[in-house]
């Protein structure tokens, strides 16, 4: 418990570093609304994207992507975790990539799925946004967590004390 709350300060320290506040969390967050617009558009949407503001050719509706809306925190929760599980690092490196990848992934459907709510049906958007999709990461990241150490545990993975 104490290599897990101690990764997870160096994460949030990290995160608040002024590269992070002024280069990476920036690029990160425009790099999500660039995709987020990309999928739009191939679905047939009419958006554009500025910055991190991805907009439609409907009156009043735009998603701004801020921090937060990025899944790198569950991300960031669920690699703790990994690493400070008890298990071989060869067990550790998979879910090190894959994990927060497909939170990115999920991240990218749930703008995707937040800009239709927003045209649809705007009254659901920000109790969609705020209460349905942030447990839904946390769930995601404790769910891919479980889901890889039944997975490392069952290959023999379970590091042994010498």
């Amino acid at each position: 418990m104490l290599l897990f709350a101690g990764l997870l300060l160096t994460f949030y320290a990290l995160t608040l570093t002024p590269f992070a506040e002024r280069r990476a969390w920036p690029a990160y967050l425009e790099w999500n609304a660039d995709a987020a617009g990309a999928i739009l558009n191939a679905l047939g949407q009419d958006v554009t994207v500025h910055d991190r503001t991805v907009r439609s050719s409907t009156p009043g509706s735009g998603l701004l992507i801020e921090r937060g809306c990025d899944a790198v925190h569950p991300s960031g929760l669920f690699l703790a975790a990994v690493l400070a599980a008890p298990v071989a690092f060869r067990f550790k490196l998979p879910a090190a990539v894959i994990g927060p990848l497909l939170m990115m992934i999920t991240n990218l459907f749930r703008i995707v799925t937040l800009y239709y709510v927003q045209i649809h049906a705007p009254r659901a958007f920000e109790f969609l946004h705020v209460e349905v999709w942030q447990a839904a990461f946390i769930f995601l990241a404790v769910l891919l967590w479980i889901v890889w150490a039944r997975w490392a545990v069952r290959r023999g993975g379970l590091a042994t004390a010498v």
